[in-house]
């Protein structure tokens, strides 16, 4: 790379982001950045946790925002953020109005989920175990890779979701209702995301990103 694309490399911070941050953190995380550091700049790019950790693996991004944590120590991740799972039925369901939902109950219900990749998913799935109360295996799902997807499918009527409090009230509709499982909330952490080393903002990061980030730390504390 010659000398002057590695200059204008360090003043560009190439942000991957899972959808849940990336609808409800990353936006104003961004356009604060922008305000405050205007000779910097920030290209997004979406995807799921997965694809989050492979970009940063790959080099092609700086800095990630994620639902869940990393596997392997390559990787490092700090809490910025909270959020609950609900489950989201169609109105008129038979859990529609339930003061809370079993899993047997869910179990004998189609399923609306994400993709393998998100985080949603993966919080959720591990939630259950925890509690000792996993999913059928051969239980009905349908996928889909977006919230917006995801509610329009339980509002067609095709199972209940398992999705985002924040997804569920942003892309709220009439058609659709919040219950919740028995048992305590879910509740699962938004994470940034680094490489290992990267979370010494004086090492590793290029300047821009460098900034961004203690801006994303200065933000979490508050």
């Amino acid at each position: 790379m010659a000398p002057q694309d590695t200059d204008a490399a360090a003043e560009v911070v190439a942000v991957a982001t899972s959808s849940i941050p990336g609808e409800f953190l990353v936006p104003d995380l961004v356009e604060r950045f922008r305000a405050q550091q205007p000779e910097f700049s920030v290209e997004v790019t979406g995807t799921d946790s997965a694809g989050v950790f492979v970009a940063l693996r790959g080099g092609d991004a700086d800095v990630g925002f994620a639902g869940v944590e990393p596997d392997g120590g390559d990787l490092v991740a700090e809490v910025v953020g909270a959020d609950e799972i609900v489950l989201a039925v169609p109105a008129g369901h038979p859990l529609d109005g339930a003061a809370s939902v079993s899993v047997a109950q869910l179990a004998a219900t189609p399923l609306v989920e994400r993709e393998e990749g998100s985080g949603t998913r993966r919080s959720f799935a591990d939630a259950l175990a925890d509690r000792g109360t996993p999913l059928i295996s051969d239980q009905q799902w349908t996928i889909r890779d977006t919230n917006e997807g995801l509610i329009e499918a339980v509002a067609a009527g095709e199972g209940v979701g398992v999705v985002s409090a924040w997804a569920l009230d942003r892309h709220g509709r009439d058609d659709v209702r919040t219950v919740r499982l028995d048992g305590d909330p879910i509740r699962r952490c938004l994470y940034l995301v680094l490489r290992d080393g990267g979370h010494d903002v004086a090492g590793v990061l290029a300047p821009a990103a460098s900034t961004f980030v203690t801006l994303v730390r200065e933000h979490a504390r508050g």
